[in-house]
């Protein structure tokens, strides 16, 4: 009887051994990671893009599904490399479910680190995921929508584009591209 049980053993063995050694399978968000700005294929209208500056973005995954998102600027002088200290515009915490989260600044927590308060909350984010690779997100400021965009990554995870809409103070409709490249 013995014998009976040592080749379904083996096979057992033999397969387990096969689909280890093959690894788990991916699915890791194509999102997380380090993409920075490619400025010659990013439009802006009204308008041209910054000079010397290049925005990069970075995303953590956080818990309970959540994303960490930071966006900072950094100094790239007439084509040279990057260079100096970032400068960080915004970060936020958030789930892609269509509810609204903090979306700090700098200066926003600068200023409750150094008042030992939690900082005041007037400017919000939401995203909402359209599929695995899209995602609509809204910015308010003090209850009031001030930027709609939606972002898509490709879908070989390389190149990540925002299309954004908005009006500036000078009350001109805005219509920006910006193209990241996944920094690896």
């Amino acid at each position: 009887m013995k014998r009976f049980l040592v080749f379904p053993a083996l096979a057992l063995a033999l397969c387990s051994t096969v689909l280890l050694a093959q690894g788990p399978t991916s699915n890791v968000n194509p999102l997380i990671g380090t993409w920075l700005q490619n400025m010659a294929k990013s439009t802006y209208s009204p308008g041209s893009p910054p000079v010397k500056e290049v925005a990069v973005r970075q995303y953590v995954a956080g818990e309970d599904g959540a994303i960490v998102a930071i966006t900072y600027v950094m100094f790239a002088p007439e084509g040279r490399p990057l260079e100096g200290l970032p400068s960080l515009t915004a970060i936020s915490v958030a789930k892609y479910d269509g509810k609204e989260y903090p979306q700090l600044t700098l200066a926003k927590l600068l200023t409750s680190i150094a008042s030992h308060i939690g900082p005041e909350i007037d400017r919000t984010i939401s995203y909402k995921a359209i599929n695995p690779y899209s995602v609509d997100i809204v910015q308010k400021e003090n209850g009031k929508v001030v930027s709609m965009s939606t972002r898509t990554i490709s879908q070989d995870g390389r190149t990540l584009t925002d299309r954004y809409h908005y009006t500036n103070s000078a009350g001109e409709f805005v219509s920006n591209v910006l193209v990241f490249e996944k920094q690896l």
